[in-house]
């Protein structure tokens, strides 16, 4: 191993080696924040296993960014269809890809939506209306780098793109861009728009359930096996053997049964419902996010500036909780509420139609005998 990697040992992936440039990135303050936000937010009050956060599902999928390049190297018996500084930033951008979450993860997103949806508050807010925490998460990475001065470690660390490095790791996290666009199969590595088979899925699934302890019989190993880049419709895209299509539904039966057993849990839901409450009451009484004396943002506008955002973590909560403000009274009823077991009831349900909830999934699947090598 090269001077300067290093080595996490992880309960899911077990022994993970990081480039250099990782390393130093993981060791900022901005990257650290995520020790502290819930990778599945309220889930936790309810699954007593589910403690882990962004930090190492960010850690993970930087490590399978690579597997994946190193499979698709191997399946098409060529090192140059993915160049080395290309897969440094891949794994950069899986590792910063979930640097832009707020405190609870998706939570934040909704209590956004939430709060927005108050009277006044989308006429009086200076933040971006539709804001989701993918570009969140390109914002502090360019705030990451020029706050730890990686800016130029970055651009010496992969010469073939120079200058464009930083762009191409904003448009990775964003699944999407024009840099590589003769290789739209790299912008499928760590957010895939086109079907949702990617990395991160790949991450999260197996994390998730494991410290849910909902059992899956999914194995991403294998799928890697069996990746390949075809050109389908002129471009260059990530396809699987036809044989591993039973792989590939039991990745989407695996998000089945974490979405019904633990994301959409009736009371996980109501503790999600109670926190953004909480949340909307402290907001509306004037809770703020202090940077500095002259620097203070309304907490639903804290998270579009990023040296506040950089300050947010679940801590919030707490911090609510625990304040002695009569503003707040309110507010902290509701999250002593949580904690004390006295959730809101249910006093309905409303069935979807299948054809409502079903996700439009495009799954590229291919026979080698027909392809030509």
């Amino acid at each position: 191993m090269s001077t300067g990697y290093k080595v996490f040992n992880d309960c899911v992936h077990g022994h993970i080696n990081l480039h250099p440039l990782c390393v130093r990135i993981v060791d900022t303050p901005q990257f650290q924040r995520l020790r502290n936000v819930k990778q599945v937010g309220p889930v936790y009050f309810v699954y007593p296993g589910a403690s882990h956060n962004r930090f190492e599902h960010s850690l993970g999928v930087c490590h399978l960014a690579g597997k994946m390049v190193d499979a698709l190297r191997k399946s098409c018996n060529d090192q140059s269809i993915v160049t080395d500084d290309e897969k440094l930033c891949l794994e950069i951008a899986g590792l910063c890809h979930d640097l832009g979450h707020g405190p609870f993860s998706h939570t934040w997103e909704k209590f956004i939506d939430v709060a927005r949806n108050k009277e006044g508050m989308s006429e009086t807010s200076g933040a971006v209306v539709s804001w989701k925490h993918e570009e969140g998460s390109v914002q502090m990475f360019e705030y990451l780098l020029e706050q730890n001065k990686l800016r130029d470690a970055l651009v010496e660390a992969v010469p073939e793109l120079k200058d464009k490095a930083v762009e191409f790791i904003k448009e990775l996290i964003r699944g999407k861009g024009t840099l590589k666009s003769d290789k739209k199969f790299l912008y499928q590595i760590i957010s895939n728009k086109d079907n949702g088979i990617d990395v991160d899925r790949f991450e999260y699934f197996l994390r998730d359930g494991r410290q849910l302890n909902i059992s899956s019989s999914f194995d991403y190993n294998r799928l890697l096996e069996f990746c390949y880049v075809i050109e389908v419709h002129g471009e260059k895209c990530i396809c699987f053997r036809n044989k591993e299509r039973h792989s590939l539904y039991e990745m989407f039966q695996v998000r089945v049964n974490l979405y019904h057993k633990a994301y959409c849990h009736h009371v996980a839901q109501c503790i999600e419902q109670m926190v953004i409450d909480a949340f909307v009451e402290a907001d509306r009484k004037g809770y703020k996010i202090r940077v500095s004396n002259d620097k203070v943002y309304q907490l639903s506008e804290a998270h579009c500036h990023s040296e506040a955002l950089s300050r947010m973590t679940d801590h919030i909560f707490y911090d609510i909780l625990y304040s002695t403000e009569e503003d707040y009274e309110q507010a902290r009823e509701l999250l002593h509420r949580i904690l004390k077991r006295d959730l809101y009831k249910v006093v309905a349900y409303k069935n979807f139609s299948t054809k409502l909830l079903k996700e439009k999934v495009y799954m590229t699947l291919y026979n080698p005998t027909s392809v030509q090598n």
